[in-house]
């Protein structure tokens, strides 16, 4: 029998062999976990009329309805005669008017950690055992990160602030083209100025007063104050700060104005209270 005969006879039982010596390894190869599902930033809780959320990512977009979840990166969208109201992880509202856009471009929020008793240390002999503490950690041991940057792009918005903006302030912000809002929780609204706001007679009346033209009204900021207090910074870096009945415009220059009194569109047309806007 020549060799390659000899060689060809033996092969299967190699084959069979260098298989046995490499199957450890392929099943030793962990399978690729799975991305874990992103933590929503809120729910909806009321919907009238139609609202959407886009994923600017991939340009994705869902309808939305009651009891669905909204993350952060989504721009919410809602259309003629549409109200939708989300209720955020930290117990914060917001009410969107209709016909608005308005980004969550960053929000995290964690629960504080509950706080534990030490034990007590065993009694000796001769004294008695002193009594069990409680360890309440600062509130940046507990919560880990927690922030919430908003954007509104086009319309208005009512909110009541939650645990971050009562917290930890300085983490969040609400962003406007000409404005930027802070608060020390609060109740309060924000409104980008469309025909109906720049042609109201409040908001002319207080740019005649300026000899302001009244064209700088449209695309302005719009804020007022329900309880709390806001910081509305313009893009210069000039902040004004509004407390509880006080209203303010930021115009598209920059300029910040004092109004009297609410603008008569939205004593017409006000904000719900997003607070008791929830169907059950």
């Amino acid at each position: 029998m020549s060799p390659i005969t000899a060689a060809m006879r033996h092969l299967p039982a190699l084959l069979f062999a260098g298989a046995l010596l490499l199957a450890p390894a392929f099943a030793a190869t962990p399978p690729t976990p799975a991305a874990a599902p992103a933590t929503p930033a809120g729910e909806v809780i009321l919907l009238t009329g139609r609202g959407t959320a886009m994923n600017p990512q991939t340009g994705a977009v869902r309808p939305l309805a009651k009891g669905d979840k909204v993350y952060a990166g989504d721009v919410l969208n809602t259309q003629a005669n549409s109200y939708l109201n989300v209720r955020f992880s930290d117990g914060a509202f917001m009410l969107l008017r209709p016909n608005t856009r308005f980004a969550i471009e960053a929000y995290a929020y964690a629960e504080p950690a509950a706080a534990t008793a030490a034990p007590a240390p065993v009694a000796k002999p001769a004294a008695p055992a002193p009594a069990a503490t409680v360890s309440t950690p600062a509130a940046s041991e507990t919560g880990g990160v927690q922030r919430a940057f908003l954007r509104l792009l086009k319309g208005g918005f009512r909110t009541v602030s939650g645990l971050i903006g009562k917290a930890n302030p300085e983490e969040y912000r609400v962003t406007t083209p000409v404005a930027t809002i802070g608060i020390r929780g609060t109740d309060y609204y924000s409104y980008i100025c469309d025909l109906a706001c720049a042609s109201d007679a409040v908001v002319l009346e207080s740019l005649d007063l300026q000899h302001i033209d009244h064209g700088l009204a449209l695309g302005a900021t719009l804020n007022g104050v329900i309880s709390g207090r806001i910081a509305v910074t313009n893009n210069a870096g000039h902040t004004e700060l509004l407390g509880a009945g006080e209203y303010l415009i930021t115009l598209s220059d920059g300029r910040q104005i004092r109004l009297p009194r609410e603008p008569g569109f939205l004593r017409v047309q006000p904000f719900p209270d997003p607070l008791t806007l929830c169907a059950s």
